[in-house]
């Protein structure tokens, strides 16, 4: 296995490409655990772990970890992750590469002390290297909506006999309980479109939320817009495909300019397309969007006849 931490920059390139090409195949699990070892061993190294992150590396362990898994495997590509955390700039970047999302949802149904521990200690080393205060409250809020802090109390009360596990559960506890505290509604609100996994959670359907926040949604250069649309392009989930078409309308009925802005970025088309979805729910909550869209135009149109027939009348005298 030294052999390949004394390989010679120029080859390592080629070695990290093949890594990730055999990973991706699959071809058997003893073969890919084979692998995934191999990437261990490379990633104890800060100096080659940049080399793997620009490669797409943590894009395919991430890929792999979503995808049918053997628990030796998931527990090998997890441990792989953790290793890269130890270099802070990588830590920075986990909230952006789905890292958190993908370790939260395996972290909420194992049951196998091996992998709870790993992913705790990934999750602790993320919070702990980052020191942008903006990504660490985003890396947090991410915890948050994977039910993290509920899995900690479950953990909580197994009581694993594991001095370091139960100093990651309460580290983490104290950190996630303390970004909850300072969470707005908005906070949670761009928190839970960044991720791109939409819920039915009540901040959408608040009436309040959308009088108050709508305009926020420009914030950017109308960042969540452009998320919103693009789930609409390319979302297969029916509920993100509902909540997203949904969250259109809201701001398109709350904010004045928001059919304008809408159109400008084919919003417009993305919800039409959705009317005609094999998804019953999806075609109804594109077509409550699309209702909110032309009401908007018919109120324009109203107030554009009005200024019509009183040139006419000025006209006229």
């Amino acid at each position: 296995m030294s052999s390949i931490i004394e390989k010679p920059h120029e080859d390592i390139h080629q070695l990290i490409a093949t890594l990730k090409d055999q990973v991706q195949k699959n071809s058997g699990t003893d073969a890919v655990n084979a692998t995934v070892r191999h990437i261990q061993t490379l990633l104890r190294e800060d100096k080659y772990r940049h080399e793997f992150v620009k490669a797409d590396g943590v894009q395919t362990i991430v890929t792999a970890l979503t995808g049918s898994t053997n628990f030796q495997l998931q527990y090998q590509l997890i441990f792989a992750l953790w290793c890269l955390t130890f270099n802070a700039s990588i830590a920075q970047k986990a909230p952006s590469f789905g890292v958190i999302q993908v370790l939260g949802d395996i972290l909420s149904e194992s049951t196998k002390e091996k992998v709870i521990r790993i992913i705790l200690a990934t999750f602790a080393n993320i919070l702990n290297k980052i020191d942008d205060s903006e990504i660490k409250r985003q890396a947090a809020l991410q915890m948050v909506q994977c039910k993290t802090l509920k899995t900690l109390e479950l953990i909580e009360s197994k009581k694993f006999d594991d001095p370091d596990l139960e100093d990651d559960v309460k580290f983490l506890t104290e950190e996630l309980t303390l970004s909850v505290h300072d969470l707005s509604s908005y906070d949670e609100y761009y928190s839970e479109v960044r991720t791109g996994r939409l819920t039915w959670s009540p901040v959408h359907k608040s009436e309040k939320f959308w009088r108050e926040n709508a305009a926020r949604l420009n914030e950017k250069q109308f960042e969540v817009v452009k998320i919103l649309i693009k789930l609409l392009e390319n979302s297969k989930d029916p509920t993100i495909l509902c909540v997203a078409a949904h969250d259109i309308g809201e701001y398109v009925r709350h904010y004045p300019r928001g059919k304008t802005v809408i159109e400008q970025y084919q919003g417009k088309t993305a919800v039409m397309r959705l009317l005609s979805a094999e998804d019953p729910n999806v075609r109804y909550h594109a077509l409550l969007a699309v209702q909110k869209l032309m009401v908007h135009n018919w109120e324009y149109l109203g107030k554009q006849l009005d200024t019509d027939a009183q040139k006419d009348g000025v006209a006229a005298n």
